[in-house]
């Protein structure tokens, strides 16, 4: 947890910095990627958007300096962006966030550990995998067949993700998963401190575990399976013919 805790105070530390009123020289410059990159692993400080498009591309906006720091590198598949830990700045006030705006053909892995929120918009795929352990914020607005998600970090992740088979959630850090759209199975796994909010997500079944401190709203169609072991509570929207709940300690659940 304290590496929770200094990602959020880092956050704020930044945000205070970043609302003062001098200006540095904004700057904009293309980096290198191709279309085989179909994962992303972030690090640093940079707020991300990423679209879906046949042409790959890459340009970043900023501080003239800020912008000079940003590492990005090509393994294969895999397209990492980072901000070289030496050099920001972090003492500075500055105007203009630092940002990336990025094209790919097809995305099914983005990973961020870094601290700054993430839009991910119009791709579609079998699959895609999401993992938030920084802090900051992701944002889904595309369709799979199956979409996996895990925080482990603090911050807020949105998943708008159409009609799907399956949507697996993995909360072990601080912050909130909110899900829309529709889905034949949504698998949860609560054992963080915060929320779920996936009643306006339609799932066909769902089954769901809690061990942590938070709550979790779900819409369950058909059948629905929960265990609390923690302090957390549960509200079941949907009335599922077949429903069955297990809590334990403090845990409770509303069936409406």
């Amino acid at each position: 947890m304290n590496r929770l805790f200094a990602s959020a105070l880092m956050a704020a530390a930044l945000a205070t910095s970043a609302g003062a009123a001098s200006a540095g020289e904004q700057a904009s410059e293309k980096r290198s990627v191709d279309a085989r990159a179909v994962k992303i692993a972030l690090n640093g400080i940079i707020h991300l958007n990423v679209k879906q498009g046949a042409t790959p591309s890459l340009i970043l906006y900023g501080d003239k300096h800020d912008v000079s720091q940003v590492t990005v590198t090509q393994q294969g598949d895999t397209l990492q962006i980072g901000t070289a830990k030496r050099g920001m700045n972090f003492g500075k006030s500055r105007t203009h966030d630092l940002r990336a705006e990025l094209t790919l053909p097809n995305l099914n892995e983005f990973v961020s550990e870094g601290i700054g929120s993430t839009e991910l918009r119009g791709f579609k795929g079998e699959r895609i995998v999401l993992r938030l352990d920084g802090a900051g914020a992701i944002n889904l607005h595309s369709q799979y067949k199956q979409v996996s998600a895990r925080l482990g970090g603090a911050g807020n992740m949105t998943l708008n993700a159409g009609d799907t088979d399956r949507v697996d959630l993995t909360l072990r850090g601080a912050g909130r998963i909110a899900a829309n759209g529709q889905t034949k199975v949504l698998r949860a796994d609560l054992g963080g401190v915060g929320s779920l909010e996936a009643g306006k997500l339609r799932a066909d079944a769902v089954e769901l575990d809690m061990s942590g401190l938070g709550s979790a709203d779900v819409y369950a169609k058909t059948s629905a399976k929960l265990t609390l072991n923690g302090l957390g509570s549960a509200t079941v929207h949907g009335k599922p013919s077949v429903r069955s709940a297990s809590a334990h300690g403090l845990g409770s659940v509303t069936w409406e």
